[in-house]
């Protein structure tokens, strides 16, 4: 086979993959809103320009991910309560304070990419149960649950968001416990779900997540926090063991 004739063979060869690839990105792409739905933070105009036409908001909805847990990573003054809110709480409100740009960098987010479901996930958890403001939380699950409305994750958030207003911490665990299956878990949750066993006098359900949350989280305050709640717990642990 002389070197024309390869040629030749070569792009018939790829005739097929010129015919889906164009269809197959198109139809990638369609899942996402329309470009006019991204909804701004602030001065975000030309970098959501560039993540629409680079083909690349899936990647852009990363980086502001990251950028929104360093927003809520850092210690918030409260001048009057004297008090600093951030990651250094290890109360159950860890991470509580104002954060006011917390919501909408949580929308703009979600409207570069609604299908984001850790940013979701962390969000609206962050917002219902350490930020104190459910109603907001609600909203981003409603936002989320337009593009995927099946989703058993969000409707068991917002089924949790419901019962912490009906104060029911014992079916509150248990919602948690579904989400803990999950291997990409966020840290967020495991936190909350190891409060609420705990709170329910579930010790050794919660020593074995605060153990999970020490052994596996990367950020130093959750990881000092579930040290310091499994000594607090081994007792009870021991405890159990005897009998």
């Amino acid at each position: 086979m002389n070197f024309k004739t390869a040629n030749l063979f070569f792009l018939l060869l790829c005739l097929p993959l010129l015919y889906f690839l164009p269809r197959s990105a198109l139809s990638y792409q369609s899942r996402f809103p329309s470009p006019e739905q991204i909804v701004p933070f602030k001065s975000s105009f030309s970098q959501d320009f560039l993540a629409v036409n680079l083909g690349m908001r899936r990647i852009f909805a990363d980086i502001w991910f990251v950028r929104l847990m360093q927003y809520y990573g850092t210690p918030e003054e409260e001048e009057e309560e004297g008090h600093v809110h951030g990651p250094h709480c290890h109360h159950f409100n860890y991470g509580s304070g104002r954060y006011p740009d917390f919501y909408p960098m949580s929308v703009h987010l979600l409207s570069m990419d609604p299908y984001f479901e850790n940013a979701v996930l962390y969000a609206s958890a962050s917002l219902a149960f350490n930020l104190e403001r459910p109603e907001k939380a609600v909203a981003l699950l409603k936002i989320a649950l337009t593009h995927s409305p099946k989703k058993w994750k969000y409707l068991s958030m917002l089924a949790a968001i419901g019962y912490s207003k009906s104060r029911q911490p014992e079916k509150l665990a248990d919602i948690f416990l579904d989400f803990l299956k999950e291997p990409d878990c966020p840290t967020m949750i495991k936190q909350l779900a190891a409060f609420l066993n705990k709170k329910v006098g579930n010790y050794g359900r919660a020593y074995f997540i605060y153990k999970d949350i020490f052994e596996t989280s990367r950020n130093k305050y959750y990881v000092k926090n579930a040290k310091k709640q499994m000594t607090k717990l081994l007792p009870f642990i021991e405890k159990m063991r005897k009998q």
